[in-house]
């Protein structure tokens, strides 16, 4: 990849990002984290995220999935992310619901909780 595709893969990556309202988009600042950010916001977001074959809701849904499993508190911020990525409240829950079997019912106990509270965001939104 040049320079020019990876500039613009970048950008497009700060897009993906932010309609998934992520807050700030990783990037190095100077100090001692910035190779843990340069890989996050060079590697991890326009390569992983916008690369493959898997399409930006399926890759919401694993990283939803994914966070379950291993109790990640980021569950919420990645349902919110999925959900604008188009998957629906019924896809949420029965992925919660299976992943339950899996990683289970406490993280997945965490995940409802998490859901109902975008979910929420959501109808609040829709009725300004």
């Amino acid at each position: 990849m040049n320079t020019s595709d990876e500039h613009d893969a970048v950008a497009r990556a700060r897009e993906v990002h932010s309609g998934m309202q992520l807050g700030p988009y990783p990037e190095p600042t100077g100090d001692e984290f910035d190779l843990f950010y340069a890989i996050t916001s060079e590697v991890q977001w326009p390569k992983v995220w916008l690369g493959g074959e898997l399409d930006l809701k399926t890759r919401g849904l694993c990283t939803v999935a994914a966070l379950i499993a291993t109790g990640k508190p980021q569950v919420q911020d990645h349902i919110r992310g999925a959900m604008l990525n188009g998957a629906t409240r019924r896809e949420i829950a029965a992925l919660i619901t299976h992943t339950a079997f899996y990683a289970g019912f406490p993280s997945a106990g965490n995940a409802v909780r998490a859901a109902r509270e975008v979910f929420a965001e959501f109808d609040a939104a829709a009725e300004k």
